[in-house]
């Protein structure tokens, strides 16, 4: 039996599954499966999965018929793996050299239910980008999973994804830890679960494994409907977690705010929703309606649990559209007359408050966003500029603009505020939206 499997969903990615693969072969042998599951790639991927099974004894392929999206890909490879452990690696990312040693030596000398890795960000020119946090080996090491949880929940922009950790396929298989069949933001879903479920963590403190997010054609830079569907179902998948797990410790608070990240994300494309879609949202929320309730305990729950409580699941969330837009627009009231508004930064936040403000027919010039990689970039028709623009602006065009600061963290928030107060703009001039 392999001390690890790892498990690749691969859908059309043909520039990037070589390096993936390759950083894999590159590693010393320390008896490792790689499971390839072809999601019904329709470029080159499939062929390229083949290649490879016929060539080293330790890959093999299985080719589904109809895309069942990253999670569905994962659940299929997880039912044929044969690892102590699991990983699942995105197939547009790849490894570190040399790092499948340490982790053999981790695993064995320490015996883990939950082998924590940290990541190196290599975003393509536009991506979404993020950075690893910073985690102390000492702390993880006496873990158990409420500790785990509470030491979790005092780190800032933690990312919570399946490749962040390596995990005891016994662990998985007795707590049926699962992907969401037909949901996107698997992770957000499992990686709770696994933090709430495990007694046992360990750290690889050098990082092992390196994020490749891409400017377009992945599901991270993908924003559509479904990913906002599935904002809401994984909410509420994980709001039945927690009530038949019962919690009364940091895992609950851990839940909870996952549950908030999510719908701060779902609140930011709400605006988009079509009366189907709404109705198909109003459906999925009535069928949990035994377990919603448990939103109105969030710290910010954004009135939707009293709108539908009030109102009934499909008015409550056409109300609940219209809550989202108007508090948006509120923030320009007594600024109609700028001449350029500005979003800072992009993002899901960004995107959304811009689209909102450009509907009702404002004057957005574009967004500002601290990240090289994306200056020069045109997100959704809109160019993104530094901050630093402010500066070379002249007094008369500085005093005629207004920035809305929008994002999801108030911390950050505030460190934006006090670096537009150090650009010269005035504190009537910018205004903040914590989705």
């Amino acid at each position: 039996m392999p001390i690890l499997s790892v498990i690749i969903p691969v859908y059309n990615v043909e520039s990037y599954l070589d390096e993936c693969l390759q950083s894999i072969l590159n590693q010393i042998d320390i008896d490792y499966e790689v499971i390839l599951v072809d999601n019904a790639s329709t470029d080159h991927s499939g062929h390229i999965c083949d290649a490879y099974a016929a060539r080293y004894k330790h890959f093999k392929t299985i080719h589904l018929d109809v895309n069942s999206l990253p999670a569905g890909a994962r659940n299929a490879g997880l039912r044929i793996a044969a690892g102590d452990y699991v990983h699942f690696c995105d197939s547009d990312d790849y490894y570190t050299y040399g790092v499948f040693l340490q982790i053999k030596d981790l695993l064995q000398r320490s015996s883990p239910d939950v082998l924590m890795g940290r990541f190196v960000c290599v975003p393509e020119k536009g991506a979404y980008i993020t950075n690893d946090v910073t985690l102390d080996p000492d702390v993880i090491k006496g873990c158990c999973s409420s500790s785990m949880a509470e030491y979790l929940l005092g780190l800032p922009n933690l990312l919570c994804t399946s490749w962040k950790l390596i995990v005891s396929r016994e662990l998985l298989l007795a707590n049926r830890i699962t992907f969401p069949e037909g949901c996107h933001s698997e992770d957000e879903e499992w990686f709770p679960k696994v933090i709430c479920c495990a007694n046992t963590f360990a750290l690889l403190n050098e990082p092992f494994y390196c994020y490749r997010p891409r400017a377009s054609g992945s599901v991270t830079a993908t924003k559509e409907y479904l990913n906002s569907k599935s904002h809401l179902i994984v909410t509420l998948h994980l709001l039945r977690f927690l009530h038949e797990k019962n919690y009364e410790d940091a895992r609950r608070d851990f839940i909870y705010s996952r549950v908030d990240f999510l719908l701060g994300l779902f609140a930011t494309r709400c605006d988009t929703f079509c009366r189907r879609e709404l109705h198909e949202l109003a459906d999925i929320i009535e069928k949990n309606m035994d377990i919603f309730p448990l939103v109105e305990k969030l710290p910010r729950n954004y009135y939707l649990f009293e709108l539908i409580n009030v109102y009934g699941s499909f008015i409550g969330i056409c109300m609940y559209r219209t809550l989202v837009v108007e508090t948006t627009l509120a923030l320009l009231y007594g600024q109609e007359d700028k001449e350029m508004i500005y979003v800072f930064p992009t993002g899901y936040s960004g995107e959304g408050t811009a689209r909102i403000l450009q509907n009702a027919g404002y004057n957005v010039k574009g967004f500002l966003d601290n990240s090289e990689q994306k200056v020069g970039c045109v997100i959704n028709g809109l160019p993104v500029s530094l901050p630093s623009t402010l500066e070379r602006m002249s007094q008369e065009s500085r005093d005629g603009l207004f920035v809305i600061v929008t994002i999801q963290s108030e911390r950050i928030a505030q460190l934006i505020k006090k670096q537009l107060r150090e650009l010269g703009l005035r504190d009537c001039q910018f205004a903040s939206r914590i989705y």
